[in-house]
């Protein structure tokens, strides 16, 4: 794993002077990424997925859909639905899928 000293940004890193229209672009889900997140799961063994599941609360969830919005469309495939329409390669992939169900 790689040395993440220093990873939080400071108050002078330039991503928080962007423009509020660059911001909210920046924040917005990508399908080719959620496409390729939907890949890697289902690339995942039984015991990967239900170590995700026993690994991340939903504590970890907020965080890691602030990293990645796409997990947030995700999850909402694989609880089988919610209030955004999931990317279609989502709701194909969801029904085998164990990991990340608990996390909406």
């Amino acid at each position: 794993m790689p040395n993440m000293t220093g990873a939080n940004m400071s108050a002078d890193n330039p991503m928080r002077n962007l423009p509020p229209e660059a911001m909210k672009n920046l924040l917005k889900p990508d399908e080719e990424i959620a496409a390729m997140l939907v890949a890697r799961l289902a690339a995942m063994s039984e015991q990967e997925l239900q170590m995700l599941d026993a690994v991340i609360t939903p504590e970890v969830a907020k965080v890691l859909m602030k990293l990645l919005p796409e997990l947030q469309e995700l999850i909402a495939a694989v609880e089988g639905g919610g209030a955004q329409q999931a990317p279609q390669a989502a709701q194909q992939a969801a029904s085998p899928m164990g990991a990340l169900g608990g996390m909406g």
